[in-house]
């Protein structure tokens, strides 16, 4: 019997890793623009694991890890899980967080202007206060 895809709209995990992804993928790409790295893929890749630069980089794709490892082989992230999710989300692009989130949110903030950015920043704040309004209180 085949099982019916589930679409990404009944999955919120799901939606809130690819929307952190666009963000995180803006700013590694705004991060590298004027660098030689960013015409090669494999000196990109190089320098996002290596250069300090990019580190603050790394809690954006930590978060996307975690996301997908819950989510792993079709499971569903349980309440506590996705409610953490959301909390870290949060705290790295609304004025909510701490030290750590800070250093992040202001990072970001630097490359609000450019116009990629500036959007997938808009839709992951989109999706946030959708997912959180879905949470019972």
């Amino acid at each position: 019997m085949i099982q019916p895809r589930t679409t990404l709209a009944s999955q919120p995990h799901r939606r809130l890793a690819a929307a952190i992804a666009e963000l995180h993928r803006s700013l590694l790409n705004a991060q590298a623009a004027g660098s030689p790295v960013a015409s090669n893929p494999y000196a990109l890749l190089q320098a996002v694991m290596h250069d300090p630069a990019f580190l603050w980089l790394r809690r954006l794709s930590d978060l996307i890890l975690a996301i997908d490892e819950a989510g792993a082989k079709g499971a569903t992230p349980s309440p506590q899980a996705m409610q953490g999710f959301l909390s870290r989300a949060t705290a790295m692009v609304l004025e909510e967080g701490g030290e750590e989130e800070a250093e992040t949110r202001q990072r970001i903030g630097g490359f609000l202007l450019r116009p990629d950015v500036a959007a997938a920043h808009a839709r992951l704040r989109e999706l946030l206060a959708e997912l959180r309004g879905q949470r019972p209180h």
